[in-house]
């Protein structure tokens, strides 16, 4: 960790650049740049063969990318009425990009020539509302930097064995993903941890909506006697599948956020690369024997085959010891499941972790769920799991879409077949101003 320090307090040029770099120039130079130095196309009008080797990227710029990615800042605002649903929020820290009801449940996992890595931050809270904005100068890097050796897990030595075709990759990819000097970033989210906290949600005070199962001739979702007693509304209906889904992609809006966080960095680094989405999730996390991917546990599920292109079934449902969904077989069953989710979720509601003047005031105002709604999320959760025999139903556990590989561009391709304006600036000084040699 000294030594990275060390680099971010070295006033090169490329340091210099990243921290003054105009957020209207990244806009502007904003390109996905996909050859490589290293890299080689075997055929067509565009057929080339670097004639340079790999250049591997520092941790300095692996850690710059990943903290503008998805980096921990401090504490969020809140600031909306705590009887208006203020119990959404499942802790309060604050991100370079949102969270829905910032449950931060994803998390980022990456590749290089040095091995394969997890920044583990969903533990990690920053009790200041400023945060590392409140710094100055290099102690906001020292800070950047020592939180990324913080939560950086190492799962292997090796590069991570990720598909090489189809339908684990698609075709158009396959040139040049995962190559000898790449770094390859790749967000996972928990999904299970995001329906768990959403059915709280909609089974508040104010909301009460009766889940209906699509495929069982729209009969409620477990929650039958809650009905018949009155407890929700039967006016207020959902459709399971639907609302599932739904909730799946606002959480998994993360993804393509932390992507684009990434690739304009990529522009104020100097760096090439570009952001992507064709593949299939189960292969990447490790539900195929031909590509051991991030190493998930994977468990078997014969009903559901949703993973775009797959003929795979096992699900992903975590990363043992690090990473792991609020479901079987990491509990043994969904009550235990919702017991350790709102255990996580309400243990982050102490007043020295929140961002008000008056904290305890705010705290105190903020309603927890009752006994009944619990029984009924609970229900909820026992219907989807044993109706369907994994959580989510109708989404994965584990579930990755998108991911963004950044590398060193091989300037003489794009001047060989592109006219002015395929790089900027600061790619061509790219090698002075991180003192490297291609």
């Amino acid at each position: 960790m000294r030594m990275i320090v060390a680099m971010a307090r070295d006033p090169n040029k490329g340091i210099r650049e990243f921290v003054n770099y105009p957020l209207f120039e990244c806009l502007m130079d904003r390109r996905s740049r996909r050859f490589q130095v290293g890299g080689k196309i075997t055929s067509g009008p565009l057929k080339y063969e670097s004639q340079h080797k790999p250049i591997p990227l520092t941790e300095l710029e692996e850690a710059l990318l990943i903290w503008a990615g998805g980096g921990i800042k401090g504490l969020n605002l809140s600031d909306f009425p705590p009887g208006k649903g203020l119990d959404l929020e499942v802790k309060f820290v604050s991100k370079t990009i949102p969270s829905l009801g910032d449950i931060h449940r994803t998390e980022i996992f990456y590749t290089n020539d040095n091995g394969t890595y997890m920044v583990k931050q969903n533990d990690k809270i920053m009790n200041s509302l400023p945060g590392i904005k409140g710094l100055k100068g290099e102690k906001r890097l020292d800070v950047i930097l020592e939180l990324f050796n913080e939560c950086r897990i190492k799962i292997s030595d090796k590069r991570a064995n990720l598909p090489k075709k189809p339908p684990g990759l698609a075709i158009h990819n396959t040139w040049n993903v995962n190559k000898p000097g790449s770094t390859v970033m790749m967000p996972v989210t928990d999904l299970s941890a995001g329906l768990i906290n959403i059915l709280f949600f909609y089974e508040r005070k104010g909301h009460r909506y009766n889940f209906l199962d699509e495929l069982k001739n729209l009969r409620p979702a477990g929650t039958k006697k809650w009905l018949k007693n009155g407890f929700l509304n039967k006016d207020k209906s959902l459709n399971l599948i639907e609302a599932e889904i739904r909730f799946a992609n606002a959480y998994m809006a993360e993804q393509p956020l932390f992507c684009q966080n990434v690739n304009l960095a990529q522009q104020a680094l100097g760096l090439g690369g570009w952001l992507f989405t064709g593949f299939a999730s189960r292969y990447m996390l490790g539900a195929d024997s031909e590509s051991s991917g991030l190493g998930f546990r994977c468990v078997d599920s014969d009903h559901l085959d949703s993973d775009w292109g797959s003929t795979i079934t096992a699900i992903p449902v975590g990363l043992d010891g690090h990473f792991v969904g609020f479901c079987p077989p990491y509990y043994k069953n969904m009550n235990e499941a919702v017991d350790a989710f709102n255990d996580m979720k309400w243990t982050n509601w102490d007043a020295s972790m929140m961002p008000y003047k008056e904290s305890q005031a705010v705290l105190d105002a903020t309603r927890r769920p009752s006994k009944k709604e619990i029984m009924v999320v609970k229900d909820l959760c026992n219907y989807i799991y044993e109706t369907y025999g994994s959580f989510p139903a109708f989404s994965d556990t584990m579930y990755t879409r998108m991911m963004v590989q950044s590398h060193v561009i091989d300037l003489d391709f794009y001047d060989k077949f592109y006219g002015e304006g395929a790089y900027s600036k600061l790619h061509k000084e790219y090698k002075t101003n991180w003192n490297k040699h291609l």
